[in-house]
Order: structure tokens, then sequence, then C-alpha cells
């Protein structure tokens, strides 16, 4: 049996800072207490650092494999960048064709994550297409470990018209799942976009106009409609507005279960920043877009008072080739970043840092948050005896400059290119396995495994 004590750091949980040692036997934490002595172990020295949970991501595509371009983050060097940004257990997708089996799909990424995963994972699976005939596949997927669901309000050829959204919400409550939705009314911001072609207004600087706040507003609106009639447990993907705060608060203070999240990009950017740089606008498109400062500090009060339970990424790169195919073009510009690495030092260094959150908050968003919502809460999200042994151990005092040359996400558009940022993970362990330290891959080998995920209601936010 092997033991290793992580020594002299201070542990952060959503709970409290404390001082004490960690022992890591067979993947699992089995003691944590100070001074903790075994004449056998492997020591591990991190005083002066903070150690947080491995962080867990529900939201990823690695890639996305559809429309004139994929994605550049394939699942083995999307895992591996996630590994040096301290996450050890990530969310992607299982996106299939519309007339693809969602089993079929599914199959498709087991096969591809066994053989590439850096880190744990798990996945969606996404419901499009010919939605009546793949229902009857969701009660086995629940019972296999596969209980979130991913359905689409926006993008043509993946939204799901009304009567099929009420009909997967039905039998998802009804299975004992979950669906997690990117709430956007794609008509109106198909028909915004159509109107700014129309009248020339086509350049990057537009872009803020073809998918304003109340695609999202509405969308949110009517998904909290059904969901009070039905009943299903939901998660709303990257959330930008303010208008949505107010109605996810307002749908929880009421009982509805109901989770959110938001992103990294909508709490460092705002819409101001699609303006200049054409470079920046470029990476910044994404959907939803980018919204205000005030939306900007309505987001990040949510984290602070927990009506969002997650900051997730949506990491989905393009290069600058890609990102200038069309040229100034907003509407030929795949839509999508990068952001599985650069989460970690983004949200320290502009909540914790910057007052906004406190480390038990910063602990809860970047790993505790996530992990409940999507049942894989306490085998990740904590540190805690029972749970596996994944843990980042970061400097807080490190300053350095993110740029896309340094980091391993595979893309040459980095929106946070030349950003300053104090504090840096130096370690990353899953399962008890150091897997990078000093921004060096120390594993020789993919190790992520499979995580099969329950909803069990005692955990549940």
């Amino acid at each position: 049996m092997t033991k290793t004590i992580i020594r002299g750091g201070k542990i952060v949980t959503s709970q409290a800072v404390t001082c004490a040692d960690i022992l890591m036997e067979n993947g699992v934490i089995t003691a944590i207490q100070p001074d903790l002595e075994f004449a056998d172990a492997t020591q591990i020295n991190v005083h002066g650092k903070l150690i947080f949970p491995g962080g867990v991501d529900v939201h990823t595509h690695m890639p996305w494999p559809t429309g004139s371009f994929i994605s550049t983050d394939t699942f083995a060097s999307g895992s591996r960048a996630a590994a040096f940004g301290g996450v050890t257990c990530v969310i992607d997708f299982a996106i299939p064709s519309e007339e693809e089996s969602l089993q079929s799909s599914l199959n498709r990424k087991l096969i591809e994550a066994e053989q590439e995963a850096w880190v744990d994972y798990s996945f969606h699976i996404n419901i499009r297409g010919d939605v009546p005939s793949k229902l009857n596949e969701i009660p086995g997927l629940v019972q296999a470990g596969f209980p979130s669901f991913k359905v689409f309000m926006a993008y043509e050829g993946f939204r799901l018209e009304d009567a099929d959204l009420l009909n997967v919400l039905k039998t998802v409550k009804e299975a004992g799942g979950m669906v997690n939705v990117h709430a956007e009314n794609g008509p109106l911001a198909d028909y915004l976009t159509t109107e700014l072609i129309r009248q020339g207004k086509r350049s990057l600087a537009f872009y803020p106009q073809a998918r304003p706040a109340i695609c999202e507003e509405e969308a949110v609106t009517r998904l909290l409609t059904y969901q009070e009639q039905i009943g299903v447990r939901l998660h709303i993907h990257h959330v930008s507005s303010a208008a949505a705060i107010d109605l996810i608060r307002a749908a929880r203070t009421t009982g509805q279960p109901l989770t959110a999240e938001t992103c990294p990009q909508y709490l460092f950017f705002s819409d101001e920043d699609y303006q200049g740089d054409s470079q920046l606008a470029a990476a910044l498109v994404c959907a939803p877009s980018i919204k205000s400062k005030h939306d900007q500090d309505v987001l990040w009060q949510g984290l602070k008072d927990g009506t969002l339970s997650a900051v997730a990424t949506d990491h989905c790169p393009y290069s600058l080739e890609q990102k200038f195919s069309g040229g100034n073009d907003f509407s030929l510009v795949p839509g999508g970043m990068a952001g599985v690495e650069t989460r970690l030092p983004i949200l320290f260094h502009y909540g914790v840092n910057a007052e906004k959150l406190s480390l038990t908050q910063f602990a809860y968003v970047w790993a505790e948050g996530p992990a409940r919502s999507f049942g894989l809460f306490p085998q990740k999200g904590t540190i805690a005896v029972g749970s596996d042994a994944d843990l980042v151990i970061f400097d807080p005092d490190e300053q350095w400059t993110l740029r896309a040359t340094d980091l391993h996400m595979n893309t040459d558009c980095l929106a946070y290119e030349g950003i300053p940022v104090t504090g840096r993970p130096v370690m990353t362990i899953l399962r008890g396995e150091v897997i990078v330290e000093d921004n060096h891959l120390v594993s020789d080998q993919p190790r992520g495994t499979l995580i099969p995920r329950s909803l069990q209601a005692e955990y549940i936010l």
C-alpha cells in the first residue's frame, strides 16, 4: 500500500482554510490532521502553498466537431492542458449526428477518452435531431452513470423545438436525470444577425448586437416556466447577463431544482472589448456574447451569494487562422475560446486577489459546486477523508504573465494574452499521483479514468 503525505500547506475547501497534513493511500485521502507521521510514507513538502481540491470543469468541448471548423483541442491535448491548469476532472460532451443514437455518440467518446485522457472524465449527452426516437435511451444512460443531458435553445441544427424540449424535460425527469441547457433564443439571434448583415454592419464591433441580453433573458424565462410545470432538475450553462441571474435567483428561492454556471470570459471582459483590437474581438466571439460591465458585476455577486454554483470554461479553442478566415465579418468567425488551463489563475487573481471572492467561496465555485451539480461529489470536488486524492498545489505569490506560447492548450489565439496575474498552480495530483510539477508533465502516460455519476439527493444543491 503506497502512502504519501502532503505536508506544510494550507488546505482550502468551501468550509474552511486549515493547516494540516494530508495522507494519501492508493488514490484516496485517508487522513487529514496536523503532524502526520508514517515511517514508510513519501513526503511532499508544500510549505507556504495553498492546497485546493483538484478543479472540476463541467463544460468543455474536446473538440467541438461540427460546422466548417473543428476546434483545435483533442481530448488528449485538452485534458493535458487541463492538468497543467490544476483541473483533475472534466465533463465533456457526446454529440450525436442528427440520426445517430445517443449510445453510439457516447461510445465514440468513451473510446477516445480511454486512450487519451490525462485527467478523470465523464460526458454530458446532447439530444438533437430525431428526438422522439432517442427518448427511450435516456433511462438506461442514467442508470449507466450518465445522468446529464444537454439541449440547445440556440443554433440552427442543434436547437430543439419547444414540443421536443418539453418531452425531453419530462422523460429525463421520470428517469431521475437532469437537463443542462444552452439557454439563448436562437431564432431571435439569427434574425438580429441577418438584420445586421443586411444593414452592412458586419464588423466584429457589432457582434454584441447580434446576441443581446434579451436572447438569454427570454430563453431562461421560458425554460424556467417549463421547469415549474415539469419539475425536472436543470443546470443552465454559461450565464452571461444580470437579467438571467435575477431569474435564476428567484427560481432557486422558490425551491426549483436549479443550478447554473458562468465562465471566466464573462467575469473578466465586457462588451467594450469587441470595439478595439480585432484579434481580441475575434477571440471573444462566443455564445452567449460577453455583456456589459454591469452584467459582469452582477455575475460576481451571483458567485458570491450562491446563485451560481460553478465557474466552467466552455473550453472550445480555435486558431487565429480559423478565427480570421472570414476577415472581420463577425458572422463568419467560429464561436469559442480557450480556457481550461487559465480558469484557475484568472479566477484566483481577479476573484480572490481582487477581494470579490473569499478563499472558501473560490474553492466552492472552482471544485465543489460543479462536483455537486453533476453528481461527482464527494468523490470529487473537496479535500476530505474518503474522497479521491485530487489536489492542486498553488503558489499564491508567484507573478507571471499569460501567453499562449507558454501554455499547453492547442491554440495561438488566447483572449488573455499578455495579462499579468499573481498566483500559479505548481503541482497537480490525480488520485494520489503527481501528474504535473513545476510546469512539467511528470506522468508518463494518460491515466484519466471514467467517473460514473449519480444524482444523490443528499448532495443536490
